[in-house]
């Protein structure tokens, strides 16, 4: 049944840096790492909202190369649901830090104060490697950095009975939360006050181009600054905010989608992890792939027949076992794999449609969690050029001016 967007948006706690606490997560051969938390709370003001986008799944393009990565068990399928599911396990991870304001996955590129992005350049149960970078509104690049962890096998074989409960990964985010803050705390509150304006006036720039890309100047790499205010009481910058809450709410309508999603794929992901990982520890021994067990196996069985004479039929015995072990294992692999398929296709089916009640007309959002996100960004600027009289540019869908009526 379609569900219709009525989320409100959810003021959290905040916590000051002065008073710090910390919980650490077992990291294998690593060491461990400790995430820096806040006890004291923080004001509002010196907070900044943070967007971490679908991760790429760093897949190639080509059919040839899927194939050859399939073979080495990285499955296209179960690439694109971590794409998803890392971004939100590193959400979390934010959100209990208590520096942040409202963290929040979005499915594109979105106007935040500080912005996420990643790409997945391995994973496979053993080992997981990411390329994170992060940009505030204003341009300044935060962070740019590759990060890679082994993962915590004992977080595979306990039962999840919280989304508290560590994930096998979960020194990870704690690195990259920790590395955001080191480099939050070197700015101060102006600096804070800066870049929420920018993120504010670049929303409002994407809204209407025209009446509101005078108040900012981008230099040649990017950067914004601030080149003027608007008035206080400026009636279209009202409009602008409450557009905002609005692109806000449809988000976490988004996000309880994704939460969704990550606690069913919770049990037969680690499971898939837990044989990968496995099969790669027993890669580093042998240097073979995991097929190698297979073929030792019936390596064993053959050289068992040939020695019958001489050592009896003991090594037809373990060549069996060992075979059948293999064979086993792999099935049950194929068992995982068929139900992260089957995930990866749920979440498009279960986001659709999204019934949006705008000024009394319903509109009807159907797709993808990412085609659905692109309609309702087009539909915001309708919804913004209806309140202010503005004609939409044809060619952009963006509300232009000289044509409506004034906003001051």
């Amino acid at each position: 049944m379609p569900n219709t967007l009525c989320v409100p948006r959810v003021a959290g706690t905040f916590l000051l840096a002065s008073s710090l606490v910390s919980s650490t997560v077992w990291a294998g051969e690593d060491e461990p790492i400790e995430l820096v938390q806040a006890r004291t709370e923080i004001p509002e003001a010196e907070l900044l909202d943070v967007g971490i986008q679908v991760f790429d799944p760093g897949l190639p393009a080509e059919e040839s190369a899927l194939y050859e990565l399939e073979q080495k068990g990285t499955f296209a399928d179960i690439r694109k649901s971590e794409a998803r599911y890392i971004p939100f396990r590193l959400m979390q991870t934010l959100q209990s830090t208590g520096y942040w304001g409202a963290v929040r996955l979005v499915p594109a590129a979105n106007r935040v104060d500080l912005m996420i992005t990643g790409t997945i350049l391995s994973s496979n149960g053993k080992e997981l490697e990411l390329e994170i970078q992060a940009v505030d509104a204003a341009g300044t690049r935060w962070l740019r950095e590759r990060y890679k962890r082994e993962a915590n096998p004992i977080a595979y074989h306990q039962k999840r009975d919280s989304v508290e409960q560590p994930d096998a990964y979960q020194d990870l985010y704690h690195q990259i939360a920790n590395d955001l803050l080191e480099r939050r705390t070197k700015i101060d509150a102006e600096d804070i006050e800066r870049v929420r304006r920018v993120s504010q006036l670049t929303f409002a720039v994407d809204l209407a181009p025209t009446p509101f890309g005078e108040y900012l100047a981008v230099d040649g790499k990017g950067r914004y600054s601030v080149h003027k205010l608007p008035a206080v009481d400026d009636p279209m910058m009202r409009r602008v905010a409450h557009i905002r809450e609005r692109d806000y709410m449809f988000i976490d309508t988004l996000n309880e989608f994704y939460a969704g999603f990550c606690s069913r794929m919770e049990e037969p992901y680690d499971s898939w992890r837990a044989f990968s990982y496995e099969e790669q520890m027993a890669l580093d021994q042998l240097r073979r792939a995991a097929m190698w067990e297979k073929i030792l196996g019936a390596a064993a069985i053959f050289g068992g027949v040939m020695a019958r004479d001489r050592a009896g039929s003991g090594a037809v015995i373990v060549g069996t076992a060992v075979l059948m072990d293999g064979m086993q294992k792999s099935e049950e692999a194929k068992m995982h794999v068929e139900s992260l398929r089957e995930l990866a296709a749920s979440l498009d089916a279960d986001v659709a449609p999204l019934l949006i009640d705008v000024e009394g007309e319903v509109t009807r959002l159907s797709g993808s969690v990412e085609t659905q996100y692109e309609t309702w960004r087009s539909l915001l600027r309708r919804i913004f050029a209806s309140e202010t009289g503005l004609p939409l540019d044809p060619n952009t869908e963006k509300p232009l001016v000289g044509t409506g009526p004034a906003h001051h």
